[in-house]
């Protein structure tokens, strides 16, 4: 059920329920008349029981109405603080990651290839030294500008990564393509003054990015994609890097590695927690205690 039905359908049960509060006060009204005996003709009836049904349901469904739209607005933002960065209106990186796996989902069903890239301010903290936070965050807001107006269409994504960096989901795009997106967008941000209140700022960005297929880990492509800007940045910065397949398999390779080390950690930690048990047990005057701790090792 979309939200505009779900609204809809919320206004008019108020006004129902108003509507049918009126008439049966009305109603009331009309039998107490009756029982008093006062001599009144029908057609005064009649307008006795809109008059009452108006003077009730008019101003308590304008009331009701205002309550209700206030409250749709009250939830609308407090879902918009739950996915957006506060700072820059951008997806955050939680409500980013859910759009690009719906992308890869979707990528599997179609067969063809998006590209996901990580930008990075560079000198950001010199910007932040020389002209203060206020500054920062004016350009903060002004590249999340900047990169709102190069998205394509619906299927791309933008998103605040975090500190000075941000993501890009470029849906349906070749290598190439994606390459020309990057590099435009890094020519606006390099040809961009930013007014931030006295002080005119200046900045660049570099890039990196990874092609994603309809195989691919989302996560470990936004990885790869790091790999390569941080090869931006070591090349001179204001410029955009492929992560290259290669860099990919490595990122994979350092994930199970990972995986691996955590698993060895967690048996060492629990060999040393058995250990510590056997030592306890060793010096315990029950030999059943020692047996048993034994066969648990065994195991």
């Amino acid at each position: 059920m979309s939200t505009k039905y779900r609204d809809m359908m919320s206004s008019v049960n108020y006004f129902a329920l108003v509507c049918i509060s009126a008439l049966t006060i009305s109603f009331i009204v009309s039998i107490v008349v009756y029982q008093l005996g006062v001599p009144v003709r029908a057609a005064d009836y009649i307008r006795l029981n809109l008059f009452v049904t108006c003077c009730i349901s008019v101003p308590t469904a304008i009331i009701a109405s205002l309550h209700d739209f206030h409250t749709r607005v009250y939830q609308r933002r407090l879902e918009a603080l739950a996915w957006t960065d506060e700072l820059t209106g951008l997806l955050n990186r939680r409500f980013f990651m859910r759009g690009a796996d719906e992308e890869c989902h979707r990528m599997r069903r179609t067969q063809r290839t998006a590209a996901v890239a990580i930008l990075d301010i560079d000198f950001f903290k010199e910007v932040n030294d020389l002209y203060g936070h206020a500054a920062g965050d004016k350009v903060l807001k002004s590249i999340a500008q900047i990169a709102h107006a190069e998205l394509r269409g619906p299927f791309d994504k933008l998103g605040r990564w975090g500190g000075e960096e941000f993501v890009v989901l470029l849906s349906d795009v070749t290598p190439e393509h994606a390459r020309s997106v990057c590099e435009r967008l890094r020519s606006r941000i390099q040809t961009a003054v930013i007014e931030a209140g006295e002080y005119q700022v200046c900045v660049t960005a570099s890039f990196g990015f990874c092609m994603l297929s309809s195989g691919s880990n989302v996560m470990l492509a936004i990885e790869a994609a790091d790999r390569a800007l941080y090869e931006a940045k070591r090349l001179g910065r204001n410029r955009v890097e492929m992560a290259e397949y290669s860099q990919l398999s490595e990122v994979q390779d350092m994930t199970e590695f990972k995986k691996r080390v955590g698993v060895e950690r967690r048996r060492a930690a629990a060999n040393d927690d058995d250990l510590d048990d056997l030592r306890a047990a060793t010096t315990s005057s029950s030999p059943g205690a020692q047996r048993e701790v034994r066969a648990q090792l065994s195991r």
